[in-house]
């Protein structure tokens, strides 16, 4: 029963495309001087001194949210780097909420009980398999000691998706305090739920096979349980007076739970749909959940976002990408609608990469990555000269012989929405469109895995 993996990146397919690139009326010497001028070298992925980072204070000093994306889940430079990133802004900016692509409830009730877990456990019970590593185990391992301070660092989630078994063990155990054959028959009918509806799923296969046979079956785990989850919320919301006694320091146990519950039944309702029509249902769920956070977890506190760059750039639905060798225009994202919604008050950084070792989504299996074609923004970034490099997107509003590539359409490595690996030039975009910053990492490798 794989009930811990994201749904939508389990499938690989093959591409390929022709190497095209965006058009330059400037030499390449030019373009590399201006590149060394224009961008900044992130010394360490690692360092606790942030001297190098200073220049994000005056880009991020208006900002609400931040949000660090990324071009492929599987990669050990990412986690540390964005572990830096975060450490920097809750030391240094004020942010006070990291918020994973992660399930909601995993992650609030995860972090509730944190002091009676280690960081390894937090890790695993709140955010999806996809993390897991030596290098995000850092960021828990702070997280953790936050909590002792008076400035702690807050741990969400906004997904909807099922994300670990420790969230169900939470409800069942709560629901027990008031009815302990309810609170069993909870446990045992989610568990026997998730298993029928993966069963279907992996039974099928590919996005593809959406066929009537497919969602017939998925249908009859929908209407079997639908029904029950539906009951054990309005059981929560008739006792929600005893139940949220049990937890006098989290008045917001209650609306996670039912918040949780109903994320369960859209889930099932996800797995109707193609991949396009899934990541769409997904993603604007994922959005109103961060708006939820923003407004009833944590008013007036600021967050830090981390998901895939699918899910964060700002105007997704322009992004071409290939799929089953075709090209396609990709889904509206949450990211897409948060920019409208946010109104200025977000950063969004994409990361990627040049080269090195990544390893596979649900086998991670090691794949070797080759240095990034000419043309490529990834190939583009590496003439600064610096092995890691940021550059900020967001200050430039005219276009100039200098600065044209961020202004026009330029190709970058993707996994899309179904690949189990990433290929070179498989998605197009125009930069200034998607991101107001673009981390570029040259050499990459797979991640630490913890036993």
């Amino acid at each position: 029963m794989k009930i811990t993996k994201p749904l939508t990146r389990v499938i690989a397919v093959g591409l390929g495309i022709s190497p095209l690139f965006a058009s330059t009326n400037i030499s390449a010497a030019a373009q590399n001087t201006w590149l060394k001028q224009n961008t900044k070298e992130i010394k360490s992925l690692t360092s606790e001194d942030y001297s190098d980072l200073a220049f994000l204070k005056p880009l991020l000093k208006d900002k609400t949210v931040v949000s660090l994306g990324e071009n492929f889940h599987r990669v050990a430079e990412y986690s540390d780097v964005k572990t830096r990133l975060i450490k920097y802004l809750h030391e240094e900016l004020d942010f006070d909420v990291i918020a994973f692509e992660s399930g909601l409830g995993d992650s609030a009730v995860i972090y509730d009980n944190a002091d009676s877990l280690t960081a390894q456990q937090m890790m695993g019970g709140s955010i999806f398999p996809i993390w897991h590593s030596k290098e995000t185990l850092k960021l828990f391992d702070y997280i953790k000691q936050q909590r002792k301070t008076n400035k702690p660092l807050y741990l969400a989630g906004y997904d909807m998706q099922f994300t670990s078994g420790y969230l169900t063990q939470f409800i069942a155990a709560w629901i027990s305090k008031l009815d302990k054959d309810y609170g069993k028959q909870y446990f045992d009918f989610e568990m026997q739920g998730i298993t029928e509806l993966y069963a279907v799923m992996n039974k099928y296969g590919t996005f593809s096979n959406r066929s009537p046979q497919y969602k017939a079956e998925i249908k009859k785990v929908i209407d079997k349980y639908e029904p029950q989850y539906k009951n054990l919320i309005q059981f929560i919301k008739d006792n929600r007076v005893q139940l949220a006694a049990a937890y006098p320091n989290n008045p917001h146990i209650v609306d996670i739970a039912i918040k949780s519950l109903s994320d369960r039944i859209k889930f099932m309702e996800m797995c109707l749909y193609n991949e396009k029509e899934s990541y769409e249902f997904r993603d604007k769920i994922m959005a109103d959940n961060v708006e939820w956070l923003m407004k009833v977890m944590y008013p007036g506190k600021k967050i830090i976002l981390w998901a895939h760059n699918d899910h964060l750039a700002k105007n997704t639905s322009k992004i071409s990408t290939i799929e089953n060798g075709k090209w396609m225009n990709s889904f509206t994202s949450m990211g897409e609608l948060l920019h409208k919604r946010l109104k200025g008050k977000e950063y969004v950084i994409g990361l990627y990469m040049n080269r090195g070792k990544a390893s596979t989504i649900t086998t991670q299996k090691p794949f070797d990555i080759k240095p990034m074609p000419k043309g490529s923004l990834e190939n583009l970034m590496m003439q600064s000269g610096y092995k890691n490099v940021f550059i900020d997107l967001s200050k430039h509003s005219t276009p100039n012989k200098n600065n044209a590539w961020m202004f026009k359409p330029i190709y970058a490595a993707e996994d899309g929405m179904t690949s189990e690996i990433i290929r070179p030039m498989s998605m197009k975009f125009v930069p200034k469109e998607q991101y107001d910053g673009i981390i570029v990492i040259d050499k990459v490798k797979t991640p630490t895995p913890i036993q």
